[in-house]
């Protein structure tokens, strides 16, 4: 046989060999891809980070899903302010005559001790006892017992909280006629909720924004709520847009500082999304970008989600060193 026909022929076997190895291996890449299997791992579905479980690791993980709902509050602007000092809701316990003040029926209160309303807590000389004039706390304590007082001194400054003022800095995008009753929110608290009416003008601006302030009256008072507290206002945009969703607690992970949502995409299949969280409400977040009503959610395991996503990664992606 001519030797240049058996080189030829075993070069020919060589390529076949190799063509079909690499054919070998790249089914076996395949057949060990999490999401083409179907078990956890990740995937990428419209340039958005996603996750592939199967209905084995669905159970292990204990999720749960949730359509979301759209808020039946509307779209609202948030606005800042803060509680003030409330004239009408404090008294001043005046000595009657001149003479030496002496506790009676009550002990002699301290800055931020309660009181309330009739009893009995002092007597100057031989006056009349002196009585709470109003129910509050404590907010001043000008004279001690032993002591010699004037007639009309002031002995103590008593303050209510249970219904406290606060003035709201309004915004340009803010409406044009402040809205007889909102609601408002202690800062970092959006559980916290009231309903609030409206006072009147404030006689100042805003001392940080410089605009136009309003005091606004709440229906009842929290615990902590003291002049000087931030809050803030929730008002209906006047400019109206397309309504929000109710994006729940549980459903928000954090990761990069940016809050993501898990949307389902399908049996088994959950995308992360970013939504914005800016605009906090009891039992979670108003989101007007991101997501929709239309959209299902995990509510429950979707910190699991997020360490299957990247341990899917890890899995797939390039080694360490390589």
């Amino acid at each position: 046989m001519n030797p240049r026909s058996v080189t030829l022929g075993l070069l020919v076997l060589l390529l076949l060999a190799g063509c079909r190895g690499g054919k070998d291996n790249r089914e076996g890449e395949s057949r060990e891809s999490p999401a083409a299997a179907g078990s956890g791992g990740g995937a990428r579905v419209e340039s958005q980070a996603g996750v592939v479980l199967d209905s084995a690791t669905e159970r292990r993980i204990g999720l749960v899903l949730e359509p979301l709902r759209p808020s039946s509050r509307g779209t609202e602007i948030r606005l800042p302010g803060e509680l003030i000092a409330d004239p009408a809701g404090s008294s001043i316990l005046r000595a009657p005559i001149a003479g030496k003040l002496v506790a009676a029926g009550h002990p002699w209160p301290s800055f931020g001790d309660s009181l309330v309303e009739g009893i009995e807590i002092a007597q100057v000389a031989d006056a009349r006892p002196l009585l709470v004039p109003r129910g509050g706390t404590v907010v001043k304590v000008m004279a001690q017992p032993g002591e010699l007082v004037q007639a009309g001194q002031e002995l103590l400054e008593i303050a209510e909280y249970n219904r406290p003022l606060a003035r709201v800095a309004w915004r340009a995008d803010a409406p044009a006629t402040p809205p007889r009753v909102l609601r408002l929110s202690p800062l970092g608290s959006p559980e916290k909720e009231v309903s609030a009416h409206l006072v009147g003008p404030a006689s100042e601006a805003d001392p940080l924004t410089r605009r136009e302030a309003w005091l606004y009256r709440a229906e009842v008072g929290w615990p902590g709520a003291r002049p000087g507290n931030a809050i803030i206002a929730l008002v209906p945009d006047p400019r109206g847009g397309r309504g929000e969703v109710l994006v729940p607690l549980g459903a928000v992970v954090q990761w990069e500082s940016l809050a993501w949502v898990f949307v389902q995409h399908g049996r088994g299949h959950f995308v992360r999304t970013r939504v914005p969280t800016d605009h906090p409400t009891p039992g979670g977040w108003l989101v007007r970008d991101g997501v929709t009503a239309r959209d299902t959610v995990v509510v429950r395991g979707a910190e699991q989600l997020l360490s299957e996503e990247f341990r899917a990664r890890i899995t797939v992606g390039e080694e360490v060193g390589e």
